[in-house]
C-alpha cells in the first residue's frame, strides 16, 4: 500500500494546497443562479418586466415582449469550467451546463436562436430553440458538449434572439450556471443535445384484427382487478384537502399556479449542499414529483398524492366528495402539465423516470372518467407515453433487447405499463399491445439474459448491477407477481415458463434471507432492514396465476406472513399447510455465495471472481464495503440482525465474519475511487458446490488488484470450507502479502454487546464489558450468539470485549458501539499463513467441551491434500470428501485423481450400497469475453464440461453424465451450467483402494481441556448435548487399510 506515516517538509506544503484546492472546489460547485425577484430590473440583462403573474424560482420572472428578431441579452462574467475540471469539482462524470426555463404563451412556428460567448460577442456558438408549445419548458445544455465548438471559457453574455416573424411574450426565469451529471441533457421537442433519447415506437401493423368479445371481457376484467388490487382510499377528506394545500396550487383567470414541481433527479445541477442561503430559500419551495427529496427539505409526494386521490375517488360514495377529489386531480394534472410535464417536454432530464412518475400512471387508470370529463385524458395518455421513453428499449417498446429485463423497469414500470395500456384509446390497439405485452413478459423473463444484463438466472440470482442483488430484486418480484396475477386470462396470460422463473427467484430469496439479507449479499446498503415479507403479496399473487394454485409458493406466503392453515382457506379458496423454514444447502455461483441452514440458523459462504463483484460502493454508499465477499463465513440466527448484536454503530468494517483482510483504517478501507467501485478479480476465483441439498463446499482464491490505490496488490490467499449438519470445517492457506504496516486477520466473529449475553473461553463465561484474551491452537470459544469455534491450528486468536468507535457508511459520522469479537491474527507480512477451525452453529458449553475432547481424540475433519492449486477436505463421520480444484489438477487422495476445469467436487461413499454420490460444479460462469476480460453484449454463458478421472469401474446409477471405464478408472464427463451443479449417483460391483490418508496425531503441545470450567462461574441451565453432537469413530490407518481390504472381495449382488 503507498501510505506514509511521517512526511517531510516539502510534502506538507502538497497537503496545505491541496486543502486550499479543496476549499475552491467546495465554492466551485456553488451554482451561479439569476432570477428576478428585485422590483426593477437587473442591471446586467438589456429588456423585459419584472411581473408575478408567473415564476419558477421565487414569486417573479422576467416578462420579454418581444418583436421579431429582437435580442434579450445578459451581460456577466461566468466561470467556466471544462469536463475534466468539472468531474474532479463532482466526483463523477459531470460536465458545466446552462439552464434556464421559459414560458411560452402563444406557440411560434419559428425558433428562437440561443448564442453563448465572450463578453465581447467573440467566439459565439449558437442553438436554435424551438417555440412551438405554450406553457412552462426547461432548456439545459452542456457548454462542452452540446455546441460546437465548445462554449469559449471566458463566458460573458447569453443572448436569445427573438424569431424571425412575428411577435409575442415570453417569461424568463431562473437562469443558470452549474455543474450537472453529463448523463442528464436530454433533446426534446424544443432543443436538440448530444441525447436524442429516442420515442417509443410499439410496432404495431397498419391494419389491426377487430376485438373478439373473448378479448374484450378479458381486458375489462383486467382493468377491474387493477383497480381492485390498488385498494381503497381514505374517505376523509379533510385529510386530502390538507396534503393537496401543500403544494399551494391555485387557478385564478386561467392562470394555474402552484410550487415549482421537479423530479429527485432534477435537484443535480442545483448542487443542494453547495447553494447559497438566498438560492438554497427558493429552492426549498420546490415540490417533489417522487416520494423524497432525499433530505427531507422540501415538499414530495406530488404522485403518490395524485394516486391517493385515485384511490379515494373509487372508494368514497358521496357525489360531492368525488366531485371536490376530481377537482383536486385535475388541478395537479393541469399544473404538471403547465410546468411542462407533456409529450415532448424533457425537463432536461427525466432519468430515473419510474422512481418519480410511477403512480401518476396509476393514479390515471383510476381517474380515467374525471380526465375524460376534463378533456385531460388523451393529453394524459400521450405525456405518460412520452415520459416512457427512457425505458424504451427496456420494457414500453416490449421487444427482447439484451437489456429488457431491466429490474428498474420490472419495479416502477412494468404495471405502470399495463396501466398505460389500458388508457389507450384506440380498443383495436389496446387489445393488439397487451397481447404484445404478454408475449413479451413470457419471452424475456423466461432466459438466461446475455452479458452483466438485469435479469434472473437459472440458479435463482437476480441480477441488476451486474450482480445479484436483493434490494432491486425484492421490489421487482413484489411487482411481477402482482402483474402477472392481473393478466392471468387465456388471452393475455404470461407463459408457465416465465412465472416459474419468477418463482425459483422468489424461493431461492427465500432460502438466503432469515428473514433478513444478510451482510455479504446487501450490495451498496449495509445493515438494510430488507426482507422476504417485502414480496410477500408477489409471492401469495404469483402462487395464483398459474393456471392452479401453486402450493408450493402458497404454503411458503404463509410461512412467511405467519398465517396458519385454518386462514389459508379465505387467502386461497383452499387448505395449504405453512412450509416450514427451509433446511439444507444451496449453491449460487450467479453470486459467488452458498447457504447452508440447520434448524432456524442459516450460514452464509461469500466470495468474488472474475464475473461476480465484490462490493458495490458509491461515494455516499458502503465506503467502507470492500471486505464483503472476502471469503466471509457468517452464520445469521433467525430474527432481527439488530437483536442478534449486526448493529452499524460502532461496526468495525474491516471485521467481516469469517473475512481474511488486512486491518486498515477507515481512510484507507474507503474506495479510492470518487466514483462507482464493483471490484472484479482478474485472476481470483470462487465457487460453491451442494451435494443431496445437505452438504456445502466453498473455496475463493484471492488476488487483489495490482493498480488500485489503498489496494495491497501483494495480497493473496486462499479459504475454504466445508459444511455438513451444524458443523463447519473452515481452512485457509498461502496466506500472504507484504504489507508492514497493517495485520492481516481472519474473523471469527463481531457482535455488538447485549444485556444478558456473554462468551464462553474452553468454558469459562465472560460476560463484563470489556476482556482481553489471546488465544492458541487447541482452544475452544462460544461467541454471544451460542455459536462455537474450535482452534484446530491457527496463528494467535486475540479475543476482545469493549467500545468501538467507527463511521456510519454513507454519511462518515462518527458512530460507536460496545463489541464482542475474536479474529485470527496473523500479523503484518504474513508469508503462507494457515489456519484450521471448526465451527458449531449452535451449542453450549457441554457439548462444545465435549465435541473438542472427541474432535481432538478423533478427528472428524481432516485436509488431506492442499496446495496453491487443489485441496482435499474429509469428513469422516459421512465419508464426504471436498475437492477444490483452481486448475486443470490430479489429486493424490480420497476417489478422484484428475479434473480438468476449475470446480467444486463434493463425493460421498456409501460402502455398504456400493455407491457414489458426485456433485460438481464451475468455478466459471463462462461468459465469451473481450480483451478487456468483459463479456460480449450478446454472450450468453455456455455450459462448462467437466472430466473427471475416479479410481476403480463404475457405472451410472442416476443423473446425467458421460461415463466411461478405462482400465481400472473411469472417465466421467458432466456437463455444469451457469456453475450450478450437477448431482450423478455412481455404482460399482467393487469398491477401490484409496491411498492411505496422511496421519493427524493429536498435537503434544496442546493440552486437553477439561470438561470442567478452571474459573468458577454463576450457575445457569445448559441444555442437553444436541443429537448430532458426534464426532465420528476413529480412524487409524490401520481401520481403513481394513476397510479397504473388506472392500477388495466385498462383490455386488
Amino acid at each position: 500500500m503507498k501510505r506514509t506515516r511521517s512526511f517531510p517538509l516539502s510534502k506538507v506544503a502538497i497537503l496545505l494546497s491541496s486543502a486550499l484546492m479543496a476549499q475552491n472546489a467546495i465554492a466551485s460547485l456553488t451554482p451561479t443562479i439569476l432570477s428576478f425577484e428585485d422590483n426593477n430590473r437587473p442591471s446586467w440583462i438589456n429588456n423585459g418586466l419584472i411581473t408575478n403573474k408567473r415564476a419558477i424560482n421565487g414569486e417573479h420572472s422576467l416578462l420579454w415582449q418581444w418583436n421579431a428578431n429582437e435580442q434579450l441579452v445578459i451581460e456577466k462574467n461566468f466561470t467556466r469550467y471544462d469536463d475534466a475540471e468539472a468531474r474532479k469539482l463532482y466526483g463523477s462524470s459531470a460536465t458545466q451546463i446552462i439552464s434556464f426555463w421559459l414560458y411560452n404563451e402563444t406557440p411560434s412556428s419559428f425558433p428562437a436562436k440561443l448564442t453563448l460567448s465572450k463578453g465581447n460577442g467573440e467566439y459565439p456558438r449558437h442553438k436554435d430553440i424551438n417555440l412551438n408549445f405554450t406553457g412552462w419548458r426547461n432548456v439545459t445544455l452542456s457548454l462542452e458538449n452540446d455546441f460546437k465548438p465548445s462554449v469559449p471559457m471566458q463566458l460573458g453574455k447569453i443572448m436569445l434572439t427573438a424569431p424571425k416573424s412575428g411577435s409575442g411574450n415570453l417569461y424568463l426565469d431562473r437562469v443558470m450556471i452549474s455543474i450537472d451529471d453529463s448523463r442528464y441533457q436530454w433533446s426534446d421537442d424544443q432543443v436538440t443535445t448530444r441525447y436524442p433519447v429516442e420515442e417509443i415506437d410499439f410496432n404495431l401493423p397498419s391494419v389491426l384484427p377487430d376485438v373478439s368479445a373473448e378479448e374484450r371481457e378479458a381486458v375489462e376484467l383486467i382493468k377491474s382487478t387493477f383497480i381492485a388490487e390498488m385498494g381503497a382510499g381514505t374517505n376523509n377528506i379533510t385529510n386530502l384537502e390538507t396534503s393537496f394545500s401543500r403544494f399551494n396550487i391555485n387557478k385564478t383567470n386561467g392562470t394555474i399556479r402552484g410550487r415549482h414541481l421537479i423530479t429527485d433527479v432534477q435537484q443535480v445541477p442545483y448542487q443542494p449542499k453547495h447553494l447559497n442561503s438566498i438560492d438554497k430559500a427558493d429552492y426549498d419551495q420546490y415540490a417533489i414529483l417522487g416520494d423524497s427529496d432525499g433530505d427531507g427539505q422540501k415538499q414530495a409526494g406530488y404522485a403518490k398524492l395524485m394516486l391517493e386521490l385515485g384511490k379515494s375517488y373509487n372508494s368514497v360514495s358521496s357525489s360531492a366528495d368525488k366531485a371536490r377529489i376530481a377537482e383536486m386531480y385535475t388541478l395537479m394534472v393541469e399544473h404538471m402539465f403547465d410546468q411542462g410535464f407533456v409529450d415532448g417536454s424533457a425537463l432536461g432530464t427525466t432519468h430515473h423516470w419510474g422512481y418519480s412518475g410511477r403512480w401518476w400512471y396509476l393514479s390515471a387508470l383510476l381517474m380515467e372518467e374525471p380526465l375524460r370529463e376534463a378533456g385531460l385524458l388523451d393529453k394524459t395518455y400521450r405525456a405518460l407515453l412520452w415520459f416512457s421513453r427512457e425505458f424504451r428499449d427496456r420494457g414500453f417498446e416490449m421487444e427482447v433487447t439484451p437489456s429488457s429485463t431491466d429490474m428498474d423497469f420490472f419495479n416502477t414500470l412494468s404495471k405502470q405499463n399495463l396501466a398505460m395500456i389500458l388508457l389507450n384509446p384506440n380498443e383495436k390497439e389496446r387489445v393488439a399491445l397487451l397481447h404484445k405485452y404478454s408475449k413479451f413478459l413470457s419471452e424475456t423473463i423466461d432466459r438466461n439474459p446475455p452479458a452483466y444484463n438485469d435479469g434472473f438466472r437459472p440458479d435463482g440470482t437476480a441480477w441488476r448491477h451486474k450482480g445479484n442483488y436483493p434490494g432491486y430484486a425484492f421490489p421487482a418480484l413484489a411487482s411481477l407477481g402482482e402483474l402477472t396475477y392481473l393478466m392471468k386470462s387465456e388471452a393475455f396470460g404470461v407463459s408457465t415458463g416465465a412465472l416459474d422463473t419468477i418463482k425459483k427467484a422468489m424461493i431461492s430469496a427465500w432460502v438466503y434471507t432469515n428473514p433478513y439479507v444478510p451482510l455479504g449479499l446487501v450490495g451498496r446498503h449495509p445493515f438494510t432492514d430488507l426482507q422476504t415479507k417485502s414480496f410477500a403479496n408477489g409471492m401469495k399473487t404469483l402462487a395464483l396465476s398459474y393456471p392452479s394454485l401453486d402450493k408450493e409458493l402458497a404454503s411458503i406466503y404463509l410461512q412467511v406472513t405467519e398465517q396458519s392453515r385454518a386462514q389459508s382457506v379465505s387467502i386461497f379458496g383452499e387448505y395449504v399447510d405453512p412450509a416450514k423454514l427451509p433446511e439444507g444447502s444451496w449453491s449460487f455461483n450467479g453470486g459467488a455465495f452458498a447457504i447452508h441452514r440447520v434448524d432456524e440458523r442459516m450460514a452464509v459462504f461469500k466470495g468474488y471472481n472474475q464475473d461476480v463483484w465484490s462490493s458495490e460502493i458509491y461515494s455516499k454508499d458502503n465506503r467502507f464495503g470492500r471486505y464483503q465477499s472476502h471469503g466471509s463465513v457468517h452464520v445469521v440466527p433467525r430474527g432481527d440482525a439488530v437483536e442478534h448484536g449486526y448493529q452499524q454503530e460502532g461496526w468495525d468494517w474491516n471485521r467481516n465474519p469469517g473475512a481474511t483482510t488486512i486491518h486498515l483504517d477507515l481512510a484507507d478501507l474507503e474506495s479510492p475511487k470518487s466514483s462507482t467501485l464493483m471490484l472484479r478479480s482478474d485472476d481470483g476465483l470462487s465457487g460453491v458446490t451442494s451435494l443431496e441439498q445437505a452438504h456445502t463446499l466453498f473455496s475463493f482464491k484471492h488476488k487483489a488488484p495490482q493498480n488500485l490505490d489503498r489496494f495491497e496488490p501483494s495480497f493473496v490467499m486462499n479459504k475454504h470450507a466445508i459444511a455438513t449438519d451444524k458443523y463447519i470445517y473452515l481452512t485457509g492457506n498461502n496466506i500472504s502479502n507484504q504489507d508492514r504496516m497493517h495485520n492481516t486477520e481472519t474473523t471469527l466473529f463481531q457482535l455488538a454487546i447485549r444485556s444478558g449475553k456473554g462468551i464462553y473461553i474452553n468454558g469459562t463465561r465472560y460476560a463484563n464489558a470489556t476482556l482481553e484474551r489471546t488465544l492458541k491452537s487447541g482452544d475452544w470459544i462460544i461467541d454471544d450468539n451460542n455459536i462455537g469455534y474450535y482452534l484446530v491450528s491457527t496463528d494467535e486468536v486475540k479475543v476482545r470485549r469493549g467500545p468501538q468507535t467507527s463511521k456510519h457508511n454513507k454519511t462518515e459520522a462518527v458512530t460507536n458501539g460496545n463489541f464482542s469479537s475474536a479474529w485470527i491474527d496473523h500479523g503484518t507480512m504474513p508469508d503462507k499463513a494457515k489456519y484450521e477451525y471448526i465451527m458449531v452453529m449452535e451449542t453450549n458449553p457441554t457439548e462444545m467441551a465435549q465435541l473438542v475432547q472427541s474432535f481432538k481424540a478423533a478427528p472428524r475433519f481432516v485436509t488431506l491434500q492442499s496446495d496453491n492449486q487443489r485441496q482435499v477436505i474429509r469428513d469422516k463421520q459421512t465419508n464426504l470428501y471436498g475437492y477444490t480444484s483452481f486448475s486443470d489438477v490430479t489429486f493424490n487422495q480420497g476417489y478422484l485423481t484428475s479434473v480438468n476445469k476449475p470446480s467444486q467436487t463434493l463425493l460421498r461413499m456409501d460402502t455398504a450400497k456400493q455407491l457414489m454420490t458426485l456433485s460438481g460444479a464451475s468455478m466459471v460462469l463462462n461468459y465469451e469475453k473481450d480483451s478487456n476480460n468483459n463479456p460480449l453484449e450478446t454472450s450468453v454463458p455456455a455450459p462448462v464440461e467437466l472430466n473427471y478421472t475416479v479410481k476403480g469401474k463404475w457405472v451410472l446409477e442416476q443423473g446425467n453424465a458421460e461415463v466411461v471405464i478405462s482400465g481400472d478408472e473411469t472417465n466421467v464427463t458432466m456437463i455444469s451450467d451457469y456453475g450450478m451443479p450437477n448431482e450423478i449417483t455412481l455404482a460399482t460391483d467393487s469398491i477401490p483402494m484409496i491411498p492411505l490418508e496422511p496421519s493427524t496425531p493429536v498435537d503434544p503441545d496442546i493440552p486437553m481441556i477439561p470438561l470442567e470450567p478452571s474459573t468458577p462461574v454463576e450457575p445457569e441451565p445448559t441444555p442437553p448435548p444436541s443429537n448430532g453432537g458426534g464426532s465420528g469413530g476413529s480412524s487409524t490407518p490401520f481401520i481403513t487399510l481394513a476397510l479397504a481390504a473388506l472392500a477388495i472381495i466385498r462383490s455386488r449382488r
